[in-house]
């Protein structure tokens, strides 16, 4: 393929304003190697992601991501079905979609990843609520103590990267509260209090959390991993527990059941948000769908 013009999609929010200079530098990469170059700032992301649409529907040959995994979600909501491939450059706190695919984080590595026009099919995932409502996602769906986790994440200001997830988790572990889950994974179920429940297209979230270590962007299936509830003698555990998340070995722990398949679909008591991505976007009940080979991706090859 060659590459004559790329639209960069700039997110103004990513890393605290860091997107819009990554964006600017690696348009500076790009034309250096006689790439014309668009950027796309919208008004809000409503409006970045109306133009990324757009954009994907014109004459460009890529469209670029300069952002982080919310970023991405939102383009690739719009751009989907455009048939254009996708590029990621990363510039957000957890860039957990760019790690999977071994994107490199520096810029000029990301930008050289474009040049050499490597491609991959990747897995999405999609999850629909009961009015009618979905959403795209290409990291990990959290629900009850994630989504929490993420509501409260989204809110702090400092501090900045990863390290905003691990304060915010353990805010809540504090408060912790667990709810009546129901679970279908394809043809198998299970009922249990869990703390929480979550969906993996990719292996990880929140800058590295591996939460679904053995999930894969290109098998056709989705990881769920869920977190019983102690008994209130143990509640320390769970601090214990949560730790191992960096690391994946969690799941080897009594407290953690990990499931496989291609639809999931949970109910729960009471009600739990659902954040995708990093993004809040509903409520249970809701069906986590895997979206195979759902959109082409530039990254190094899959390593051996």
């Amino acid at each position: 393929m060659t590459i004559r013009h790329v639209t960069i999609v700039a997110s103004p929010y990513a890393r605290h304003g860091a997107g819009l200079h990554v964006a600017h530098d690696a348009a500076d990469l790009l034309k250096a190697q006689n790439v014309e170059v668009e950027i796309i700032i919208g008004e809000d992301m409503a409006d970045a992601a109306d133009l990324a649409g757009k954009a994907a529907r014109g004459d460009t040959d890529v469209l670029a991501v300069a952002g982080g995994d919310g970023t991405i979600r939102l383009a690739v909501e719009a751009s989907i079905g455009s048939g254009k491939p996708l590029a990621v450059i990363p510039a957000g706190s957890g860039n957990d979609f760019a790690r999977n695919l071994h994107i490199p984080l520096e810029t000029a590595d990301a930008v050289q990843v474009i040049l050499d026009g490597h491609r991959r099919p990747v897995d999405l995932g999609r999850v629909s609520f009961p009015d009618g409502r979905h959403a795209l996602f290409g990291t990990v769906a959290a629900t009850g103590f994630d989504a929490a986790v993420t509501a409260r994440a989204i809110d702090m200001r400092w501090p900045r990267g990863q390290s905003r997830y691990t304060i915010a988790a353990l805010f809540e572990l504090i408060a912790l509260r667990s709810r009546h889950y129901q679970v279908r994974v394809d043809d198998e179920t299970a009922e249990a209090d869990l703390v929480f429940a979550a969906i993996g297209n990719t292996t990880s979230y929140g800058g590295g959390m591996k939460i679904t270590p053995n999930a894969s962007v290109s098998d056709g299936l989705l990881d769920v991993t869920l977190a019983k509830n102690p008994p209130r003698f143990a509640r320390p555990t769970l601090a214990r527990v949560f730790p191992k998340v960096f690391t994946g070995t969690h799941v080897d722990h009594p407290l953690v059941q990990t499931m496989r398949g291609a639809e999931v679909e949970l109910y729960c008591d009471p009600l739990a948000l659902v954040s995708v991505d990093g993004d809040l976007v509903g409520e249970l009940p809701a069906v986590f769908e895997a979206v195979p080979h759902a959109i082409e991706v530039f990254a190094p090859p899959t390593p051996s």
